[in-house]
């Protein structure tokens, strides 16, 4: 059985959770307004929402991995580097 997590670690999963689940809604918001603005003819309104959806299309990539690596953090954390082991890579 895998040890539990600290309450830190549940928090910062949970956060990110609500995040991703906040943020891809408006994200379906924003995409409706884009549907709609585009069928209405208004192009610029379409642009700008077009380029919103393409930054928080790689917000929501971002917050996706920060998640895939909080919720691994438990099963890295025993393997951090020491100081002597990051040195021993040096070639002269």
């Amino acid at each position: 059985m895998a040890p539990s997590r600290s309450s830190k670690e549940r928090l910062a999963i949970g956060f990110m959770l609500a995040w991703i689940v906040f943020w891809a809604g408006g994200m379906l918001i924003v995409l409706y307004g884009l549907v709609t603005s585009l069928l209405a003819g208004n192009t610029t309104a379409g642009i700008l929402m077009a380029i919103w959806l393409g930054a928080a299309g790689l917000g929501l990539f971002f917050g996706v991995r920060k998640l895939r690596i909080l919720i691994g953090s438990q099963n890295e954390s025993s393997k951090v580097p020491s100081a002597t082991s990051i040195g021993d890579d040096k070639t002269e």
